[in-house]
């Protein structure tokens, strides 16, 4: 969970014990907790706590946590019923909030259901009728609060999410920028001055023949200087063309400046990778891992370590997380697998519900001739 998440889970739970506490203590004054009636709303109560923190444990809300959120609407209705008098009411309002993460119109179903049934016991009296309202309204204020809520957090993670798409997009610009830049002034140096130092050398070479003498002498010199500069441009030119080193703990670095949550740790040696194409497969496989973490890991922290052994890249990524017992590979973790792959190198994912996920990537430090 984000930590505004599990604030919320116990401010949940703080609400509801700051309804059952009073009750507890009039059916204690009355001599009542320790009758049917009693032993049925303490275990109905109980039952709502329970069912509540399993449903709110993750981020999502799916099939699952709409059964847990429906049997707590049954348990506060039975709970009302038992305690008509004091403050039952407002179980239903933990459960309008929790419905705010569902689609608006599935969500104003569900409290007018609600509403339905404790107007059936509020039947008969004004006083009921104004106690009716007002917790429709309450009910209304939870789902509103929590999908604003909601939203905001999903408008954090989209743009968490796009901020490190456009690190890696600008990285990788970078890169190719800088390679063709490289490639463009090994080209002219090539084209312009080798040609013109060939041409030089071949023109002191006649010349040398033509003359005779100290004339002769320093042309030859001239000469052999020209072949010098010439081979001195060869190189430089040879230098050129080879790829530039890509710091990847520099590009790491800027991926967790504009990600708040999860905090990213990162443990990495001066890795330089020489092979542009090797350099693109580990950014982008940086980047899945790191919005990965963002969108559905609910994870407080990420710790990255990046080394490098055996002419080999090594990446390893774990999140504390709430994990799962399966792991389904998406668009995102099957596309990064598979240029993983095509590089040469390997991918192992691992998780539990409870444990985090983690990634461990082999990547080859140059592609095979």
């Amino acid at each position: 969970m984000t930590v505004q998440h599990r604030n919320l889970n116990w401010l949940g739970i703080l609400t509801w014990a700051i309804v059952a506490a009073p009750h507890v203590m009039w059916s204690v004054q009355r001599g009542e907790l320790f009758t049917p009636k009693g032993f049925a709303w303490t275990a109905a109560m109980l039952a709502f706590v329970v069912c509540f923190w399993l449903s709110t444990r993750g981020l999502s809300y799916g099939r699952r946590e709409a059964i847990y959120i429906a049997v707590q609407s049954v348990l506060a209705m039975v709970c009302v019923a038992l305690q008509p008098r004091g403050f039952m009411e407002v179980l239903l309002v933990i459960v309008a909030g929790q419905l705010g993460r569902f689609p608006m119109r599935i969500a104003m179903m569900w409290v007018i259901a609600q509403t339905a049934v404790l107007a059936v016991l509020f039947v008969g009296s004004f006083e009921g009728l104004l106690k009716l309202l007002a917790y429709f309204t309450f009910q209304l204020f939870g789902i509103f609060t929590m999908r604003i809520a909601h939203e905001e957090r999903e408008a954090k993670t989209a743009l968490a999410e796009a901020n490190a798409e456009l690190r890696v997009a600008t990285g990788l610009l970078d890169i190719s920028s800088r390679a063709e830049e490289r490639l463009r002034i090994a080209r002219d140096l090539h084209d312009l001055i080798g040609h013109h130092l060939t041409a030089l050398s071949l023109n002191l070479e006649v010349a040398s023949h033509l003359a005779d003498g100290e004339a002769r002498a320093q042309i030859e010199k001239s000469q052999a200087l020209t072949k010098l500069l010439l081979s001195d441009v060869r190189d430089v030119v040879s230098r050129l063309r080879e790829n530039e080193p890509v710091d990847l703990v520099a590009a790491v670095q800027s991926l967790r400046d504009v990600v708040p949550s999860p905090a990213i740790s990162v443990d990495a040696e001066d890795v330089a990778v020489t092979d542009s194409a090797i350099a693109e497969v580990a950014l982008r496989a940086l980047q899945e891992i790191v919005t990965n973490a963002v969108r559905h890991s609910g994870a407080r922290h990420l710790r990255l370590k990046i080394a490098s052994a055996d002419h080999a890249l090594a990446i390893d990524a774990r999140d504390d997380g709430i994990g799962t017992d399966r792991v389904e590979f998406g668009n995102g973790l099957t596309g990064m697998r598979e240029r993983i792959a095509q590089s040469g190198g390997t991918m192992d994912v691992q998780s539990m519900r409870g444990e985090g996920f983690a990634v461990h990537i082999r990547l080859p430090l140059e592609r095979a001739s």
